[in-house]
């Protein structure tokens, strides 16, 4: 029967280590990579909004938790903006009649022919597609860089 032999690898306990510590490493990488691409699609979006008066512009927010992000609208128009409206009738509120600059005469109702989407939010994001993937190319090769070590 042969003998038994031993091989000793150079570097696997640095390997295994490096293993060991991979979700932390790439958690941080890929973190990174979230928050600078959220931080990329909120400036496009913001520069795709419509701006006549900037409020829709200001109101674009993100946020980021460890694993994930989001940008979004908060005034309470913007999905009307985005998703555009189908013809409706608008009534007032608080008084007995509508009236505007230009008007003839206030009225009971006005019928609204609806407003054509504007996606600002959806060309902001294919706007920064290109950067985003690149952000995350970058990241992975860090990943493989640091667990390599």
């Amino acid at each position: 029967m042969p003998e038994a032999f031993t091989i000793k690898i150079n570097g696997l306990d640095k390997l295994t280590t490096a293993l060991k510590n991979s979700p932390i490493i790439a958690g941080k990488q890929i973190g990174k990579a979230i928050a600078l691409s959220v931080a990329l699609v909120n400036r496009n979006a913001k520069l795709e909004a419509p701006a006549r008066t900037g409020r829709l512009r200001a109101g674009i927010h993100s946020r980021i938790n460890p694993l994930n992000g989001k940008v979004e609208s908060t005034v309470g128009y913007g999905v009307f903006v985005h998703e555009g409206t189908s013809p409706h009738i608008i009534r007032p509120v608080k008084k007995k009649a509508l009236y505007w600059k230009g008007a003839a005469h206030p009225v009971k109702l006005v019928r609204h022919p609806g407003t054509k989407a504007n996606p600002f939010m959806k060309r902001g994001a294919e706007r920064s597609e290109i950067g985003v993937q690149g952000l995350f190319s970058k990241a992975i090769n860090n990943i493989v860089k640091e667990i390599a070590r």
